[in-house]
């Protein structure tokens, strides 16, 4: 028996020169040469291995969607008909299943309905997805021929709608405040307006305050916008009712150095809403029943000496004032005397920043101002030579 050998690259023209050959009719094939038999043999093994359209000859037709191309709205429900046929000369083939890779978030695999085929779903992400590959295969089990096309599908968002518009609200200072809005669309972003100026790191559907202020007070907007579009909100009033507001001192108690055995006043004095009731302390310990804006310490003694504050309450709450500290020294009183040329000098424990005057008993038996002076270090009085023998002095503080 004869063997015929068919050299490759005789082949391979025979492939370039007859590229329908794939679609002979089984008795053509039967009463053909070796050679159309070899070829016979030869392309089955392709057809089985390979996608229908990598043969030469073979064409693809996208029917639906038109050109390949689909548009869809993010977050709403979508679908749209796939189908495609592939042909190789005269012969026209449709898919009995289809698949997809590459879908954009949200959409479904083809599901037939039918006998037409659709992607479903909603999208929820937008862009434009431009490598969606679409398959088709001849047979219901995906053997055989299989063509694959590419979609491009763009998916944009819906333009901003607002559904629920911030309310007007009215609160009392210090207490918490929000402004919401409701609105649908993909991809929302959102920037609150007041007085329409942007509110910084507002950019929430929430406005909220933990404790509103007189400041705060005025109208509010938010703007809402994604891809598809910006929407504004109707106008909110925020009004703010001032509260009652803690007393304010007018005046505050002084801290002093006083002798002992004097009497100290301190005075206060404060303004604020509703009827104002006074309390002093010293040390932090209330003084029972001293409830006036002044406090009067009679004969002071050295234990008595500390820090004295006030606290002033009203409908708005209460303020204390500093601390007034009161030191105490030892009584006031001349020392021993002494000569100073032709004079007399008379010292005495004289307080800084305190200013005293001597006194000399007349003989009408009443106190005769001699002189002034500062206290402080080495305080003393100067006295010419006395006028009489024996005469009796005393200072006091001015």
């Amino acid at each position: 028996m004869r063997t015929f050998r068919l050299p490759s690259l005789v082949l391979s023209v025979l492939l370039q020169c007859l590229p329908l050959v794939r679609v002979a009719t089984a008795d053509a094939v039967a009463a053909a040469s070796p050679i159309v038999a070899l070829l016979r043999w030869f392309i089955s093994s392709a057809a089985v291995a390979g996608s229908f359209h990598a043969v030469s000859g073979a064409s693809i037709t996208i029917t639906n969607p038109a050109g390949g191309k689909v548009s869809a709205t993010n977050g709403v429900d979508s679908a749209f008909r796939v189908s495609l046929t592939y042909t190789s000369g005269s012969t026209t083939l449709t898919p009995a299943v289809y698949d997809a890779v590459n879908l954009p978030p949200g959409f479904n695999q083809p599901a037939r309905s039918g006998t037409i085929w659709r992607i479903t779903g909603k999208p929820t992400q937008a862009g434009v997805f431009s490598n969606v590959r679409l398959t088709g295969y001849q047979n219901a089990n995906k053997l055989g021929n299989k063509a694959t096309v590419v979609l491009t599908i763009t998916v944009v968002d819906e333009a901003p709608t607002i559904t629920a518009q911030p309310q007007s609200v009215s609160v009392n200072a210090g207490a918490p405040a929000a402004l919401s809005v409701t609105a649908t669309g993909g991809s929302l972003t959102y920037q609150w307006l007041k007085d329409d100026l942007e509110v910084p790191n507002a950019t929430g559907p929430t406005l909220n305050f933990a404790a509103v202020t007189v400041a705060d007070g005025g109208t509010y907007r938010v703007r809402v916008q994604n891809g598809g579009g910006v929407k504004v909100s109707d106008a909110a009033i925020l009004t703010v009712i001032p509260g009652s507001l803690p007393p304010t001192f007018t005046l505050v108690p002084q801290g002093t150095n006083v002798h002992a055995g004097e009497t100290v006043i301190l005075t206060s004095a404060a303004t604020g809403d509703g009827p104002l009731t006074y309390a002093w302390a010293r040390n932090g310990a209330n003084l029972d029943g001293q409830t006036s804006p002044t406090l009067t310490l009679a004969a002071i003694q050295p234990e008595t000496a500390g820090d004295y504050t006030v606290s002033v309450t009203g409908s708005g709450g209460t303020t204390t004032s500093p601390a007034a500290t009161l030191t105490v020294a030892s009584p006031l009183a001349l020392q021993v005397p002494g000569l100073s040329g032709s004079g007399l000098t008379l010292p005495f424990n004289g307080l800084a920043k305190r200013r005293y005057v001597l006194e000399a008993l007349t003989p009408a038996n009443t106190w005769n101002s001699l002189q002034e002076v500062n206290g402080g270090a080495n305080a003393q009085f100067l006295l010419p030579a006395l006028e009489a023998p024996a005469q009796l002095f005393r200072v006091r503080t001015k």
